[in-house]
C-alpha cells in the first residue's frame, strides 16, 4: 500500500508519526516523554518503510521533518564560541578528546537512514552538547559495544573524528560554549556540535570506516548546495566570544562531484584543506569554490593524494560552518563592517568516495 501512495502523501503520513516528538504539548506531558513516545512510534515506522523499500522517499521525509521541527520553534539559533576555540580549530579537520558517553543507539541505524551509530555526550574541551557519528557501524561491532558498554558510566574515553558544528539538530536556547551540560538521556538531543564521522575510539581505529554507505541516498547537489549559499548569518563579536545568529533546520548531507581548483593545497597534522569547484552528477558547475576537508589517512585522503587540477571526484560530504572564515570576516570588519552580516560561511567534510572517478 505504501507504494502506492503519491511521494507528498507518504511524506505526510511520515510526518504524522513524527509529530509527537514536535507538536504542542499534549495533556500536560513533559517534552522527554512526548519525545521518547515518538521515537517509539518512529522505530516502528522505519521498519515498514524499509520492508517497502522507500529509501529516497524516507530522506525526503527527514529533511520536511527537520524543516517543520524547526518551523514550529523560532527560526535562528545563536551560537557563541570561544575566540580561542575558534582560532584553534579553524583550521583543523579533526578534534580528539575526553567523551563521557551519556547515551547511545542500541545498534546502528539501517543503512538506508545513513548506517551511523548516535552516541550522546560531553567534552570539556568542547563545552556544548554534543551528538558523535560512527558511520558504518556494522562494521565495527568492537567499536560499538565499548560504547555501549560505558553510557551512562561516567568514565570517560578518548574519542577523535571530524568537529562538526551546523544548525541541523537545534532547540529554542541559545548555545553558548563553557556552559554547564548535563548528562542527557536521548540520543539525538538538541545540538550545534558534533564529532563526525568518529575515526577513533580509545585504541581502535575506524578510519576505515570513511567510505558511502551502501542503500543510503545523500542529498542532492543542486538542493542542497543552492540551500547552502543562501543561508543568512550575523556574526557578532566580542573581546572573548563570536557568536553566529543563523537560521536552523539545515540541510546535513550531500552527493555531488569536486573539481580540484588551482590553488595550493593546506596541509594540516590532522588532514589537508582543498578549494575545489562544486558539480551536480551530471557535471553542472554549482559553485565555483568550496573549501573540501580531508581527514587524514582515511579513504577521501588517499583519493585525494593523487589528484591534480581539474581533476574530478565523486564524493559523499557533511557540511560544516568554516570558521576559518568567520575569523576572516571579523579582522576585516573595522573597515566593512557588511562582513559581518553576509551568509553563513560553509566548508564540506568529505566523508566518502565513490568507486567511479570522473
Amino acid at each position: 500500500m505504501l507504494r502506492m501512495l503519491p511521494r507528498s502523501a507518504f511524506t505526510s503520513l511520515v510526518l504524522i508519526f513524527l509529530a509527537p516528538a514536535a507538536s504542542v504539548r499534549p495533556n500536560g506531558l513533559p517534552f522527554r516523554r512526548r519525545r521518547a513516545a515518538g521515537v517509539a512510534h518512529l522505530s516502528c515506522f522505519w521498519i515498514a518503510l524499509f520492508l517497502h523499500g522507500c529509501a529516497q522517499v524516507v530522506r525526503e521525509a527527514k529533511t520536511d521533518y527537520v524543516r517543520v521541527r524547526s518551523a514550529i520553534r523560532s527560526s535562528d539559533i545563536e551560537i557563541t564560541l570561544e575566540n580561542s576555540f575558534v582560532e584553534k580549530y579553524k583550521n583543523r579537520a579533526s578534534i580528539d578528546v575526553a567523551f563521557t558517553v551519556d547515551k547511545s543507539d542500541r545498534r546502528p541505524h539501517p543503512a538506508f537512514l545513513d548506517g551511523d551509530l548516535h552516541i550522546a555526550g560531553r567534552a570539556p574541551r568542547i563545552g556544548l552538547p554534543i551528538v558523535a557519528e560512527i558511520k558504518n557501524a556494522d562494521q565495527d561491532p568492537g567499536a560499538v559495544d565499548l560504547i555501549r558498554r560505558v553510557a551512562g558510566r561516567a568514565e570517560p574515553l578518548r574519542l577523535a573524528g571530524a568537529w562538526r558544528l551546523w544548525p541541523e539538530h537545534v532547540g529554542t536556547a541559545p548555545e553558548i560554549q563553557g556552559e554547564y551540560v548535563p548528562p542527557g538521556d536521548l540520543t539525538n538531543p538538541d545540538h550545534v556540535f558534533e564529532i563526525h564521522p568518529v575515526t577513533r575510539v580509545d585504541d581502535k581505529n575506524l578510519v576505515d570506516s570513511l567510505h558511502p554507505v551502501e542503500g543510503y541516498s545523500p542529498g542532492r547537489a543542486d538542493a542542497v548546495f543552492r540551500s547552502l549559499q543562501g543561508i543568512s548569518c550575523q556574526i557578532v563579536p566580542t573581546e572573548a566570544t563570536t557568536t553566529i545568529v543563523t537560521v536552523k533546520g539545515q540541510l546535513n548531507d550531500v552527493e555531488f562531484l569536486l573539481e580540484i581548483a588551482d590553488e595550493g593545497r593546506q596541509v594540516a597534522e590532522d588532514g589537508t584543506f582543498v578549494n575545489a569547484a562544486v558539480l551536480d552528477l551530471k557535471g553542472n558547475q554549482l559553485a565555483e569554490s568550496v573549501r573540501m576537508v580531508f581527514l587524514r589517512d582515511t579513504p577521501p585522503a588517499r583519493a585525494l593524494s593523487g589528484l591534480r587540477r581539474g581533476d574530478r571526484l565523486h564524493a559523499f560530504g557533511l557540511p560544516r560552518i568554516d570558521l576559518s572564515t568567520v575569523s576572516w570576516r571579523i579582522r576585516n570588519s573595522k573597515g566593512n563592517p557588511e562582513l559581518l552580516n553576509l551568509s553563513l560561511p560553509y566548508e564540506i567534510v568529505v566523508v566518502g568516495v565513490y568507486t567511479d572517478r570522473s
